[in-house]
């Protein structure tokens, strides 16, 4: 209505009695117009316009003009646009020119210079302030979604600024949801809301689902005051306290964290708590420092009650194209010391950088920088350090700079890489690997030869102290396409060539005379007959598969017999099954195989696998003891190896890898696997076995989870050594999950024992508060 207000339809008729003209006279302006000159009453209507001297406009479709009493009434729906350019939808307004006060007592609506929208059932316009005043059922919409509900409310148009009672605010804008089903919302006794802040005093916040009668949420902040700086998007609290379900945990005299628009901000994240048998009880509180857009760093002081401050550092840094993480720690020691417990500080320092210098499509070219170092062999399992880089119960400690370029046709990597052996305490502990040059391509692709690939390795080691190897190795690939016959049979040749060029030193089973080269070459027939069968229900097939691989590799092999080997099911048709990088397993042999298989295809187009056994055997034309005797390869007939699954229904199922000596008398592996699955409780249980040649030991191992309800879970796993009769370790786990919470506690018991890493109790409980408990790295793309 507003926007026409220049259009008038018909005459228009300036009114003002000129005896009483005054300052603050009224002008009027619509269609038709009635005076009663004995009342002093003006009767407007059609398309009236009515404005003041301080370009306060009203329009309707009819007015009443008292002028004795100097007050103005409209009827029915009517808008006013102040001279601050707020807007106003009511009905039956009354202007009131001597105090200078617009009312109505009607449903109205108020629209801000932003477009935010506040409804009300009363108000009063208070003309010299330009402020409105109301109370009663109020509502405030603002541009984002969010609501706001008062008892009482103040606006100053020219400050901007909303004074408000009892407020109730509902944010239901998506930044301030960690989860959908979140219901962010302050509660507060008062509020002032402008441009720049939002002040609410004595308040609570919270941002979990508001649940049914009145309950109280899983958490909330319940503050004398809390401010929310626009400009710095932070929410500030002043004597805070943290409840979870209404029970007080954390007191903070002055607290802040970002509002949920930034994605990085400085502050305190969740704290951790853990009681070691070992170390003690420790309290664990990450400090995020958000440097700058391309980096950051998280502090985490581990604070011991009876030792010394452990204090830990992840500094990350985004480049173009690049990323840099940086992790360290360091603590002055053990507090009291034992002959297990020396004394000295320790320290670890982690880092990892990537750089990609091409990524395209079917391109891609990087190099990567890998740091590892501990002070003390066993700091990271003392102290339980588990980071993004670091995990407690890490053995290996790997220094390595890896460049790597592979594009449609070719690989090419170099590398240059140092182990450390953090079980052993002598020197043999350190190996070095410098320069590893890998180079891969495709020479022949088509289906008259079929593919023959180029594999080129230049390496050098130096391991157990004193020995050295130098190696140059060329393999040369071939696979024949497949063929076929009438009866189904395929069919295909296989052939491998080596050639190998190395310099040894004080190493084992190697010439150690100058340069030595040498040539080996094997070439394999591999057949199989598949078969297939449709059964009763048309959604199920049967597939029975025979295979057959014969190889011949002449000549002499290095004795590899001291290495680690294992014959199974996946090798048993490769050409060359021991994965030294200068050997072929030499002489005539032949592989037997069969493949059995039940497939649904009911849910599936690739089919769902109900039950599957697979198996088979080598057979060698002699003995060859250069083999490892774990891999049953030097033997004339191999275990027998195979792998089978079974799916009894959803609920429970078997997996079995085996390993039977070839007489059928002896179980020497057995890996069985099986998976319960009852109402909310799945249950997992692995038990390993080895025997004779293949190995010596036998674990259980069994983790059970049970789902309560949707918030609450448990879980249980435990590992035991059955050939000593001893349990290596179990954990117990209570997690609670929810909307806007997760809480977790692990308690530990370990057995194992190494040094200063004794044998232990751990109890450990962690909170996340949704969405405090959420870090972001740096913006720069990784």
């Amino acid at each position: 209505m507003i926007n026409k207000l220049n259009i008038l339809i018909g005459t228009i008729i300036f009114v003002c009695f000129s005896s009483l003209v005054s300052a603050d006279e009224l002008d009027i302006k619509a269609k038709s117009l009635e005076v009663d000159k004995d009342n002093r009453i003006i009767t407007a209507e059609g398309n009236v316009l009515v404005s003041d001297i301080k370009n306060n406009m009203i329009v309707s479709d009819k007015i009443k003009y008292n002028k004795e009493k100097n007050i103005l009434n409209t009827f029915g729906k009517t808008e006013i646009l102040t001279s601050e350019n707020f807007k106003v939808e009511s009905e039956n307004i009354i202007y009131d020119n001597n105090k200078k006060i617009v009312s109505s007592n009607n449903q109205t609506r108020i629209i801000d210079k932003d477009g935010n929208i506040i409804s009300v059932t009363m108000f009063n316009y208070i003309l010299e302030k330009n402020m409105f005043v109301s109370s009663g059922e109020i509502k405030i919409t603002d541009k984002k979604n969010n609501e706001y509900y008062f008892t009482e409310i103040y606006i100053d148009e020219k400050k901007r600024k909303i004074v408000g009672t009892d407020i109730k605010a509902f944010l239901n804008d998506g930044s301030f949801k960690y989860d959908p089903r979140n219901e962010p919302r302050f509660f507060a006794n008062s509020a002032i809301i402008s441009k720049d802040e939002t002040i609410f005093n004595k308040a609570v916040f919270t941002a979990c689902k508001n649940r049914e009668d009145d309950k109280c949420p899983p958490w909330m902040i319940r503050a004398k005051e809390i401010k929310h700086n626009a400009a710095r998007k932070t929410i500030f609290y002043d004597s805070a306290v943290l409840k979870i379900y209404d029970f007080p945990i954390f007191y903070f005299p002055k607290f802040f964290h970002p509002d949920p628009t930034v994605k990085r901000q400085s502050g305190f994240l969740m704290p951790r708590f853990t009681d070691n048998s070992s170390v003690g009880f420790s309290t664990s509180i990450p400090y995020y420092w958000a440097i700058s857009d391309d980096k950051d760093m998280t502090i985490t002081p581990k604070i011991y009650t009876g030792e010394n401050i452990l204090v830990k550092n992840e500094y990350r840094q985004a480049f173009q194209n690049s990323f840099l993480i940086v992790d360290t720690s360091y603590t002055e020691g053990y507090e009291k010391t034992t002959t297990k417990k020396t004394s000295g500080s320790r320290n670890h320092i982690f880092g990892n950088f990537r750089h990609n210098f091409l990524e395209e499509d079917n391109i891609y070219s990087d190099i990567e920088i890998n740091l590892q170092h501990v002070s003390n062999d066993t700091y990271l399992k003392v102290h339980d350090i588990d980071t993004e880089l670091v995990s407690s119960d890490q053995d290996i400690l790997t220094n390595e700079v890896k460049f790597q370029y592979q594009d449609n046709e070719e690989y090419f990597g170099l590398m240059a890489t140092a182990y450390e052996d953090l079980n052993k305490i002598d020197n043999s502990k350190y190996e070095y690997v410098l320069p590893n040059l890998v180079y891969e391509r495709n020479l022949i692709s088509n289906d008259k030869v079929g593919i023959i690939d180029l594999y080129t390795n230049a390496i050098a080691k130096n391991f157990k102290v004193n020995q050295t190897t130098k190696f140059l190795v060329n393999n040369i690939g071939w696979k024949s396409k497949s063929f076929g016959n009438a009866s189904g049979l395929q069919s295909n040749f296989e052939g491998l060539l080596k050639v190998v060029t190395y310099e040894a030193e004080n190493a084992d089973n190697y010439k150690t005379d100058g340069f030595q080269a040498e040539t080996f070459g094997a070439i394999s027939y591999n057949t199989s007959l598949p078969m297939f069968k449709n059964i009763e229900d048309k959604n199920k097939i049967n597939l029975l598969t025979p295979k057959f691989s014969v190889r011949y590799a002449p000549g002499h092999m290095r004795n590899i017999s001291d290495e680690d080997l294992r014959l199974n099911y996946s090798n048993l048709f490769e050409i060359n099954k021991n994965s030294q990088l200068d050997v072929i397993d030499s002489g005539t042999s032949a592989a037997i195989g069969l493949e059995l298989s039940n497939l649904d295809f009911s849910n599936n187009k690739t089919g769902e696998e109900n039950y599957s056994l697979f198996i088979g055997q080598v057979y060698n034309l002699e003995s060859n003891f250069d083999m490892p005797s774990q891999s049953s390869l030097d033997q004339r007939v191999s275990d027998l190896v195979g792998k089978a699954s079974i799916k009894f229904n959803e609920n429970f199922s078997l997996k079995n890898e085996f390993a039977l000596d070839h007489n059928f008398n002896d179980i020497n592996y057995n890996d069985l696997k099986a998976s319960f699955l009852l109402g909310n409780a799945k249950f997992n249980l692995g038990y390993l076995e080895e025997n004779n040649h293949v190995g010596n030991s036998s674990y259980l191992k069994s983790d059970l989870k049970l789902e309560i309800n949707k918030y609450n879970n448990l879980s249980f796993d435990l590992k035991k050594n059955l050939e000593t009769d001893s349990t290596e370790f179990y954990n117990f786990a209570y997690n609670y999950v929810n909307d806007c919470l997760r809480a977790g506690l692990v308690y530990r018991r370990e057995f194992y024992t190494d040094r200063d890493v004794e044998s232990s109790d751990t109890l450990m409980f962690n909170i996340s508060l949704f969405p405090f408990g959420k870090v972001n790295l740096p913006t720069i793309d990784r």
